[in-house]
């Protein structure tokens, strides 16, 4: 049984029908993913590497059970995520661009700490792991309350929440993105050896930078229009000769920004 599996997953986006889309007939049908097959395993380091666009932040919320594909089957260590919603979201763990969900009046430790919880940790775990993250991420004064943060340790504290949780399976949608090269590099460096290595793990995460991608991942699927154009090793897809960039800008737009 796979981490995660995919099996012709589609999902399509079409215009809501209302007074203002009768206004806007050149709103169109976006195909986000289409037909698109996946295995990953336990215990690996997984990179979907594709530029923006390519469908990654889409399909990481369809395996976490965020939206509903319009096709297709998705399976979380063997659980379908569109019927076994509640048991995906104890299985999973995400980081996505566009977090929301802290409590602003709280301070950061404390929003760890009401989250570890919530994760069916002892506070006394949730305050050891949350000293330790905080200390590898080098977040700044964790007792300000969250609405003062910078974007960049808004980010930090949602790694770090991700982090925190017992989950099986972790998905991070360009998880540093916001963070210094220094501190980036030590991030990477806490998934590979702690949350994979050592604590077995499977780990998810969509980037757009080709030296992230083939520092960090065990295997990378390449991904552009919604669905996969090579996946394999880095020695596999360099099987054919050239770099991960000759193979990376052969398979894809190469849009960025």
């Amino acid at each position: 049984m796979y981490a995660i599996e995919t099996i012709n997953l589609t999902k399509i986006f079409r215009p809501a029908r209302n007074i203002f889309s009768l206004r806007s007939p050149q709103l169109k049908t976006v195909t986000a993913i289409y037909q698109l097959n996946l295995k990953v395993r336990k215990g690996e380091v997984f990179a979907i590497l594709g530029p923006n666009g390519a469908g990654k932040t889409t399909l990481i919320k369809i395996m976490c059970s965020l939206i509903t594909p319009t096709s297709g089957t998705a399976l979380i260590n063997g659980y379908d995520v569109v019927k076994n919603e509640d048991k995906i979201k104890s299985l999973v763990g995400l980081v996505i661009g566009e977090e929301r969900s802290f409590y602003w009046r709280l301070t950061g430790r404390e929003n760890l700490e009401f989250f570890g919880v919530l994760h069916n940790l002892s506070l006394h775990e949730v305050r050891r792991r949350s000293e330790a993250i905080m200390g590898l991420l080098e977040i700044e004064d964790p007792d300000k309350r969250f609405y003062e943060y910078s974007t960049g340790n808004k980010q930090k504290l949602a790694l770090a929440r991700c982090l925190l949780s017992n989950s099986d399976v972790i998905f991070m949608d360009e998880p540093t993105k916001s963070l210094d090269p220094g501190v980036a590099s030590k991030f990477r460096k806490f998934i590979k050896e702690t949350l994979v290595e050592k604590e077995n793990k499977t780990a998810i995460f969509s980037t757009h930078s080709i030296q992230e991608a083939e520092e960090l991942g065990d295997r990378i699927a390449i991904m552009d229009k919604g669905s996969i154009k090579a996946c394999g090793s880095i020695n596999d897809l360099k099987a054919d000769g050239g770099s991960l960039f000759d193979i990376y800008s052969r398979f894809t737009s190469t849009r960025e920004g």
